[in-house]
């Protein structure tokens, strides 16, 4: 009887573990599926907020963009330095990039890059980071022009129920990617030698052309260029938007163009 007793209560006492067990299974699931909900919804409003404030940085809304930024904003930028305030951020566009009402630059997020992290003191969200790659456009009256492509990471916070962004991060800027849509034609070895030569450019600084077997090679300032041909006097790189064209009167000039834009000119000296 004693020993029936002994087997019935460790049944119980196992089935009250299992169950104990259990119960703190579920617990943890269901805080875990609340902290994943939790985090989804932070990125969903990350996400958003900052599709709207780059929105109204393209239209140069400035009081729209002012609704997202914190008062001791700072924004840090690799090639121009530091912003304290959003005043100053604010200043800075009105004098700058919106000085003339409509932004000169469209911003562009690349897709695939930009992910959310939020950030958690224990089991609550105070904050989140994002992250990503952006492109900028050279706004014109009827064109636009891909001008660089950099990094970034911004720092919202959550305070008093209200995302703001307290730390900017602009790094990494480069030349935008270019996508060379210009045709190579073939040019004979003499053809390609009346290029060839020394070039002087008004300040002085030289130009080295030599003739290869169908393209030409151009160093200039240090840098190295392969240069094709797609006429019989004009030439283009495939990794930047440049233009050469050789004069066909001598001395013989050359003029580099950027975009369409003329960036430099040299005379051949010998």
């Amino acid at each position: 009887m004693i020993k029936l007793h002994q087997k019935i209560s460790k049944s119980i006492s196992k089935r009250a573990f299992s169950l104990k067990g259990f119960l703190t299974l579920i617990i943890g699931l269901t805080s875990l599926y609340v902290l994943n909900a939790q985090e989804k919804s932070v990125k969903e409003t990350i996400l958003e907020k900052d599709s709207i404030f780059w929105n109204a940085y393209n239209e140069c809304d400035i009081a729209k963009m002012e609704n997202f930024l914190a008062a001791d904003l700072e924004f840090y930028h690799d090639k121009s330095g530091v912003l304290n305030g959003s005043d100053k951020l604010n200043e800075s566009m009105e004098k700058g990039l919106c000085s003339t009402g409509k932004n000169k630059l469209r911003r562009e997020a690349v897709p695939g890059t930009v992910a959310v992290f939020p950030l958690k003191d224990k089991d609550s969200v105070y904050g989140a980071i994002i992250t990503g790659e952006h492109l900028f456009y050279l706004v014109n009256a009827k064109t636009e022009q891909a001008d660089g492509k950099a990094k970034f990471s911004n720092l919202w916070l959550l305070k008093d129920g209200k995302w703001k962004m307290h730390r900017v991060f602009s790094y990494d800027h480069q030349p935008a990617p270019y996508s060379n849509e210009k045709e190579k034609i073939t040019l004979s070895p003499a053809q390609l030698q009346e290029f060839a030569g020394n070039y002087l450019m008004p300040s002085k600084d030289a130009i080295i052309v030599k003739a290869l077997e169908d393209k030409l090679e151009l160093k200039a300032m240090g840098k190295m260029f392969t240069l094709y041909p797609d006429s019989e006097n004009s030439f283009f790189t495939e990794e930047r938007d440049l233009t050469f064209t050789f004069s066909e009167e001598k001395p013989r000039k050359l003029t580099i163009f950027e975009a369409n834009t003329k960036v430099a000119e040299a005379t051949c000296t010998e």
